[in-house]
């Protein structure tokens, strides 16, 4: 039976003959956009990344949607589909948290590499902002926690990621301007991108000094929320050619997953949470045949701060406990060791999962991110982070084909 397992070999090989890309990318304009749904996100998006590739929609054959926080339809790909007028032959929905987006392109790889379709739209919308309910923010705030053994204790999803930062700070004696400056180096970057939701200058003083949410996380150590859709579509070389796609073509490298719970009380120390990440990392690193000193630019999941620096050492790029003091010296701005989230990532550009992660590693290796373009970037890491620091999914993608 363990010979039937695919290895990292049998993946690699597979990614090299079919030549998966990100072939088009496309983001809507992001912030509180009141009287748009969150199937007209998801629609507007969808024609833009349609549009950025130059095909149309008859040439998409597959989707794949997330969820909705405001919409309640257990359905939703379809749903949409029928909404956006299609029908594909392949379609399906995600919903692995902020591990979605990063999932979405292994996926379709995996769909096309199978032969159930040859062009997968791959698309997430929400009108969060400005639709969802008080009721409805509440389900968002508690959906991360037990509900017998940890929410009627008080725990929310900001209160589970406060809990790993005061676990990481007396771990590794490390600082609130750790933590803080992973803000400020997301809201100089956002400061570059048109679309972004916060741009103001922001100084580490600024988010030690704003207000509590969850000790030791203060407001600015928190996400946004935002309405706003995103969309790429997932293809091979050869269709790219054969539907005369002129855009540059990002190629999908390598891929894989880490789980480690989903609930804080059965979560023993942050060494399983590293574990997790590692796991994934490590899965899309030996696919791809690199390692962490090959990756020239990173997009990792920014919910809170905190997911910034147990992602920057379990993927490898430092040690254990030396993340925040390379962000406190600037060591993940644009032009410096690592340029982290170029575009100012759910911490200031917009919260839409790692959607908008996804686009901004295709558009930088495109090399059409302009103001924030990383010189001679090639290699590009993603990483996206669902629940509370517990499901974790990687993908590595290049600029050329992978050798």
């Amino acid at each position: 039976m363990a010979d039937a397992i695919p290895s990292m070999e049998d993946a690699r090989e597979a990614l090299k003959k079919h030549k998966i890309v990100i072939a088009g990318v496309g983001e809507t304009e992001q912030g509180k956009i009141p009287n748009k749904s969150s199937f007209h996100f998801l629609s507007e998006a969808s024609k833009i990344a349609i549009q950025d590739a130059g095909i149309n929609k008859s040439d998409v054959d597959g989707l794949i949607t997330a969820f909705s926080l405001v919409e309640h339809t257990f359905m939703h790909c379809t749903t949409f589909a029928d909404y956006f007028g299609f029908r594909p032959k392949f379609f399906s929905s995600v919903a692995i948290g902020g591990a979605t987006a990063v999932w979405m392109v292994a996926e379709a790889a995996m769909a096309i590499a199978s032969g159930q379709a040859d062009v997968v739209l791959c698309v997430r919308g929400d009108n969060t902002l400005s639709g969802i309910s008080s009721s409805g923010m509440m389900a968002l705030i508690r959906e991360m926690c037990h509900a017998e053994f940890e929410f009627p204790y008080g725990l929310t999803t900001p209160g589970g990621y406060a809990l790993a930062a005061q676990r990481y700070l007396h771990d590794y004696s490390a600082k609130q301007e750790h933590l803080a400056a992973v803000a400020v180096t997301m809201r100089k970057h956002a400061g570059m991108k048109e679309n972004a939701m916060n741009k103001e200058p922001l100084t580490v003083e600024d988010v030690i000094n704003s207000r509590i949410i969850a000790e030791p996380l203060h407001k600015y150590d928190c996400s946004i929320i935002s309405d706003g859709g995103a969309a790429f579509i997932v293809t091979t070389e050869d269709k790219a050619k054969e539907l005369g796609i002129q855009k540059p073509l990002v190629y999908l490298w390598g891929m894989g997953q880490g789980y480690s719970h989903q609930y804080l009380t059965t979560l023993k120390d942050l060494n399983q949470i590293y574990s997790a990440i590692e796991r994934s990392g490590q899965r899309a690193f030996q696919t791809a045949g690199v390692e962490p000193k090959d990756v020239d630019i990173a997009f990792l999941y920014d919910c809170f701060t905190i997911t910034v620096l147990l992602e920057l050492e379990g993927l490898g790029f430092v040690p254990k406990g030396e993340g925040g003091p390379f962000a406190l010296e600037g060591r993940m701005e644009i032009g410096k060791d690592l340029p982290v989230n170029t575009h100012g990532g759910l911490l200031s550009q917009a919260h839409l999962g790692a959607m908008h992660h996804v686009v901004e590693a295709t558009t930088q290796l495109r090399g059409e991110a302009g103001p924030r373009q990383v010189e001679d970037a090639e290699v590009a890491l993603v990483h996206g982070n669902g629940g509370i620091v517990s499901a974790h999914s990687t993908v590595l993608l290049g600029k050329e084909p992978l050798s």
